[in-house]
């Protein structure tokens, strides 16, 4: 009813604003004038009318809006309630199951300490037993753990020409043990790994050459060369260790032909020993 009046009370300010701006004219054209002021007052009318109607459809979309943001909060304040009682059923519990925690983890303590207490004592008991019986173990170990003696030396009894990448055969053995030298192939092979020390010696003939290689498993692992001029056919040494493992084979080679001299005072020689397990 007050929008109504409200509405009613802006037309006629409308009404008598329009009338107000009427430029005056003749009496001959009041009928004009008067069908003019109706037609604007209908417009006007109907343009109150239009926008009343958007008025009215604004609020009813408000208080709708409202009922909604009614309807959301009461929701809200239902689930808030809700969480609240679930959140002091859950502490309710929690502190429940802290207290029962606490109760057993003391029981469950008390009792392993009794029973490490029981247990430290027998421990105490058999320890000296325990100990003296790891010495006597150890001590039987020591008796039974004995490295084996490899050691051998072959030698060549008479004089002879090796041929360039020729192993050379020492076919004399004066001393095998363990059985590694084989004298028809002039190759030793070890039976225990460990590092082994090997040395070569040889003699040469007059104004001849020698050149000689100890070789482990195709490698080389040490060359010597020799010339000799002089008349007084010399002997030369030359040795190489080098970790040898399990089935791995170790030869004395030429690496071009080569002359060894041997008489009775003169030896060409080749030997090894197993020096560190």
């Amino acid at each position: 009813m007050q929008l109504q009046k409200k509405c009613m009370w802006l037309l006629l300010h409308v009404i008598h604003f329009t009338c107000a701006r009427e430029p005056s004219s003749p009496a001959c054209s009041r009928y004009d004038y008067e069908e003019r002021l109706l037609e604007r007052v209908l417009r006007n009318e109907l343009a109150l009318e239009t926008t009343l109607s958007e008025i009215l459809k604004t609020n009813a979309k408000v208080v709708h809006a409202l009922k909604l943001l009614e309807d959301g909060k009461a929701k809200v304040e239902s689930t808030l309630a809700e969480m609240e009682k679930k959140q002091i059923d859950i502490e309710s519990r929690l502190a429940d199951f802290i207290a029962n925690s606490t109760h057993v983890m003391k029981s469950t303590l008390d009792a392993t300490v009794v029973a490490m207490m029981e247990t430290s004592s027998e421990v105490k008991e058999n320890a000296s037993l325990t100990l003296q019986h790891l010495v006597n173990e150890v001590r039987v170990l020591k008796d039974q753990l004995k490295v084996p003696t490899i050691y051998y030396r072959a030698r060549i009894t008479s004089t002879t020409t090796i041929q360039s990448n020729q192993a050379v055969i020492f076919p004399t053995v004066e001393v095998n043990e363990g059985q590694g030298y084989d004298p028809s192939t002039g190759k030793f092979t070890a039976s225990i790994h460990g590092i082994y020390l090997f040395s070569v010696q040889y003699c040469n003939q007059h104004k001849a050459n020698v050149f000689l290689e100890i070789v482990h498993q195709s490698k080389i692992i040490q060359r010597s060369s020799y010339y000799e001029h002089s008349g007084h056919y010399p002997c030369v040494t030359m040795q190489a260790s080098t970790f040898v493992a399990m089935a791995e084979e170790v030869l004395v080679r030429a690496f071009s032909t080569s002359v060894l001299f041997t008489d009775s005072n003169k030896y060409n020689s080749f030997s090894g020993t197993l020096i560190h397990v």
